[in-house]
C-alpha cells in the first residue's frame, strides 16, 4: 500500500520478507514468464497437505497454459475441508496497479485484518489471475521453527 505512489500504471511483484525461497530456478523468474506469456496477474503457488490448507490462503486450479494455470478462485483460510484445491499462496505476486484502488476501500477480513486475498478477489471480476506452481522449497520466516529451519537449509545447501 505504501508503495502505490511508487508504482503509479505499472505492473509490480510483491515478494512477503517472510517468506524465504530455495530452489535452482528463481521463483520470481517462473513468474515472469508466466507473466510474459498472460500479461495478467500472476500468484505462485504450492502445495499443502489438504488438512493444512486452513492455515493459506487457496486458490482454485483451472485451465492449463504453458507455464502456469488458471485461477478460479482464492479463498483466505477456508475452514476445515472447504478449500478449493491444496493449492496455497506463497508469498509471492505479480499485481496490476489497480488492486491499490482496492486495498484502499477493503474492509477488514480473516484475523481482522485487511487481506490482500481478498481484494485480488475483487480484481478477480475484472482481471484474470493465473498461478505459477512454484517446485522449490519455501521457508516460512514468520516464526521462530522457520526462521531456523532457513538457516540450516542454506547453510546445507549446495
Amino acid at each position: 500500500w505504501c508503495a502505490r505512489e511508487l508504482v503509479g500504471d505499472e505492473p509490480f511483484a510483491l515478494l512477503l520478507p517472510d517468506m524465504i525461497m530455495q530452489s535452482e530456478k528463481s521463483c520470481m523468474k517462473e513468474m515472469v514468464e508466466l507473466y510474459a506469456e498472460t500479461g495478467n496477474n500472476i500468484v505462485a503457488v504450492q502445495e499443502c497437505d489438504p488438512a493444512e490448507a486452513h492455515k493459506y490462503g487457496i486458490v482454485g486450479r483451472g485451465e492449463d497454459t504453458h507455464h502456469g494455470f488458471r485461477i478460479t478462485g482464492m479463498v483466505e483460510k477456508p475452514k476445515t475441508g472447504t478449500a478449493p484445491s491444496n493449492l496455497y499462496i506463497n508469498g509471492r505476486y505479480i499485481l496490476q496497479p489497480e488492486i491499490f484502488g482496492i486495498l484502499e476501500g477493503q474492509e477488514k477480513g480473516a484475523g481482522n485484518e485487511i487481506q490482500l486475498t481478498d481484494a485480488m478477489l475483487k480484481l478477480e471480476k475484472q482481471q484474470p489471475f493465473y498461478g505459477c506452481h512454484y517446485q522449490g522449497r519455501t521457508f516460512d520466516c514468520g516464526s521462530p521453527e522457520g526462521f531456523v529451519e532457513a538457516n540450516v537449509a542454506f547453510a546445507l545447501w549446495r
